[in-house]
C-alpha cells in the first residue's frame, strides 16, 4: 500500500512516498476477535529505498563492521541476526556497492540455514545476486525473495514468532540506518522516515509480547520499551484507514542523538 508522509512544519507541506506494510496474524498470535488485526510494520527494503530515494548519501560505513557469521546457540539471536543483515544486504546492493552486499549475503545464507530454512532461494542466491548485479529491480527481488522464504518457512511450521524476530532485527537496522542519515535534521522526507519508526515500534511491542516470554526476549522487550520512550515527544499522527503519516513537527537533533544511542545499544546486543 502506498502512503504520503506529510511534514506540517513545512509551508507548503511537503509528501513523500513510501510503503506501508499491513499485517494479519491475529489468529496465529491467539489474539480474540474484536481485537486489531492490522498492524503498520516497517516492508523489507522500506528504509535503503526510501534514503535513496530522497538522496541521502550512501555511508559504507555505518555497516562495514560485517564478521563472517559463525552460528549462534540462541536461536533468537540468529532471526534477529537475520533481519539485520538482510537489511545491510539490501542497503549495500540497492547503492551499488556489490561486493559489500555479497559479503552480507553470505551471512543470510548461513543464518537460513542456521534456522533450518532451505528452500530454492536460498540454495542459489549468492550466484543470482553475482549474475544480477547491475540490475537493481532484479537484486530487490532476490532480497524480497530471500525474505519472504523466511517467513513462509515459520508460518508453515507454525513458528511465526521466530518471523517477527526476524522482522524486529529488520525494524532495528532500519532505524539505526535512519537515525544516522546525513541530511536528517535538515531533510523534512527523511524525519518523516524516522518518525514512522514510533508507529513501527509500537506495534512490534505489541505483537512480540504473544510470542515468548523467556528470559533472552524478556530482556530484548525492556530494551525495545526504553526505546519506545525516547520516542515519547515525537509528534506523529497516523490514519491506517488512509495510509497515511504526518510529522506535524521537526524532531530535534538532541532527540535524533538520544535515539541513535539507544539504537546503536541494542543493535551492539544483538550482534555481540
Amino acid at each position: 500500500m502506498l502512503f504520503a508522509f506529510g511534514c506540517s512544519y513545512d509551508a507548503p507541506e511537503e509528501e513523500g512516498i513510501d510503503y506501508y506494510k499491513t499485517v494479519n496474524i491475529a489468529d496465529s498470535l491467539g489474539l480474540n476477535n474484536g481485537e486489531a488485526t492490522v498492524f503498520l510494520l516497517p516492508a523489507p527494503l522500506q528504509v535503503v529505498t526510501a534514503l535513496k530515494l530522497h538522496e541521502v548519501p550512501y555511508s559504507a560505513l555505518l555497516i562495514s563492521d560485517i564478521e563472517e557469521h559463525k552460528g549462534n546457540d540462541v536461536e533468537y539471536k540468529n532471526a534477529l541476526n537475520l533481519g539485520i543483515n538482510t537489511i545491510d544486504m539490501g542497503y549495500a546492493t540497492v547503492n551499488g556497492d556489490l561486493q559489500l552486499g555479497l559479503s552480507y549475503s553470505q551471512n543470510v545464507k548461513a543464518l537460513m540455514e542456521e534456522l533450518g530454512i532451505t528452500s530454492a532461494v536460498t540454495g542459489n542466491m549468492i550466484e543470482r545476486i553475482e549474475a544480477n548485479g547491475t540490475n537493481q529491480d532484479s537484486l530487490s527481488k532476490i532480497i524480497l525473495e530471500a525474505y519472504g522464504a523466511s517467513h513462509a518457512f515459520f508460518q508453515s511450521n507454525q513458528r511465526e514468532g521466530m518471523g517477527l524476530l526476524i522482522l524486529t532485527g529488520c525494524f532495528i537496522e532500519g532505524l539505526y540506518l535512519t537515525s544516522s542519515a546525513d541530511q536528517l535534521s535538515s531533510n523534512s522526507q527523511v524525519q518523516s522516515l524516522l518518525g514512522i519508526h514510533k508507529e513501527y515500534l509500537e506495534n512490534l511491542l505489541l505483537l512480540i509480547g504473544f510470542y515468548n516470554h523467556n528470559e533472552e526476549v524478556s530482556t530484548l522487550i525492556d530494551d525495545l520499551k526504553q526505546l519506545k520512550d525516547e520516542f515519547y515527544s515525537v509528534d506523529l499522527a497516523v490514519n491506517i484507514e488512509k495510509g497515511s503519516a504526518k510529522l506535524n513537527s521537526p524532531v530535534s537533533e538532541i532527540k535524533i542523538a538520544s535515539i541513535r544511542s539507544k539504537i546503536i545499544a541494542i543493535r551492539n546486543r544483538i550482534r555481540a
